[in-house]
C-alpha cells in the first residue's frame, strides 16, 4: 500500500491522520492525496498564491506555523504544485 502524502509539505501522513506530524496541518475531508487541491492548506496562502503573491504567502505560513524561513518556502512551494497540478 502506498503511503499517503501531505497535500501541504508533502510529509509522510500515517492512515487515518487527521493533521500532519510534519508542517500541523489538519487535512480536510479524504485523506491525504485524495483530494484535488492542496488539502488543509491555508485559504489565504493558496489566495496569495493564486494572485502571485508568493513572498507574502511564505511570510504568511511562517506566522501561522512558527517555522523557519527554509520549511515555509517548502511547505508554500508545495501548495503551489499542488495548486499547477489541480489545473
Amino acid at each position: 500500500m502506498k503511503s499517503a502524502k501531505c497535500e501541504n509539505c508533502g510529509a509522510d501522513a500515517g492512515p487515518g491522520a487527521t493533521a500532519c506530524g510534519y508542517c500541523g496541518v489538519t487535512f480536510t475531508g479524504a485523506a491525504p492525496g485524495a483530494a484535488t487541491g492542496p488539502a488543509g492548506a491555508n485559504p489565504e496562502i493558496v489566495r496569495l498564491l493564486r494572485t502571485n503573491q508568493k513572498i507574502e504567502a511564505i511570510r504568511v505560513y511562517r506566522h501561522a506555523t512558527k517555522c523557519g524561513l527554509r520549511e515555509a518556502k517548502d511547505a508554500v512551494e508545495a501548495i503551489e504544485a499542488a495548486l499547477s497540478r489541480a489545473r
